[in-house]
């Protein structure tokens, strides 16, 4: 078996000491905005309510009555929010 070095390999690669520095800092993560935030909660109530309509198709009528009741208590928590 060969060594790196004999294969042609080389520690370092070529043109790594013009680099120069590590990279730079990552960004920081920025906090959702107010209305990004009400956004997903709106997102969340859709999702319930389709998953809610998937449910009643498949006649699965617990299963859809409870995925309602969550849509509308979180569509109820929106409401209270944006007053």
């Amino acid at each position: 078996m060969k060594s790196n070095a004999t294969a042609g390999f080389k520690s370092k690669p070529p043109g790594a000491k013009e680099l120069g520095g590590p990279a730079p800092p990552l960004d920081s993560k920025k906090e959702k905005s107010e209305e990004e935030n009400f956004k997903e909660m709106e997102e969340e109530v859709h999702r319930l309510l389709e998953s809610s309509a998937e449910h009643k198709v498949k006649k699965m009528f617990t299963e859809a009555l409870n995925k309602a009741k969550d849509a509308a208590s979180k569509e109820k928590k929106i409401r209270q929010l944006r007053e």
